[in-house]
């Protein structure tokens, strides 16, 4: 004796369908984000790293100072001595 197959009807189907379509397009957009979000973050870091460097650069240069951005100028960087009482 053959068993009979069970079906939903075809609306039922057409909803699931693009129920699971619309979660594995988002699955898939989240993935490229993540993989976009990983590549920005490794520029950061790189960035970081340069960013260091310039400034080891600058104080083996000029000593310990800080600078304006805007102009360049900049002021000798005066570290204040703890006195122990």
């Amino acid at each position: 004796m053959a068993t009979k197959v069970k079906k939903i009807n075809a609306a039922e189907l057409e909803l699931v369908q693009e129920a699971v379509s619309r979660v594995n397009s988002i699955t898939t957009q989240l993935g490229k984000l993540e993989a976009t979000k990983y590549a920005v973050l490794k520029q950061l870091e790189a960035s970081e790293e340069e960013l260091s460097k310039v400034r080891q650069d600058l104080e083996t240069a000029y000593g310990s100072v800080t600078v304006d951005l805007t102009t360049g100028e900049y002021q000798e960087t005066v570290e204040e001595v703890e006195t122990v009482e």
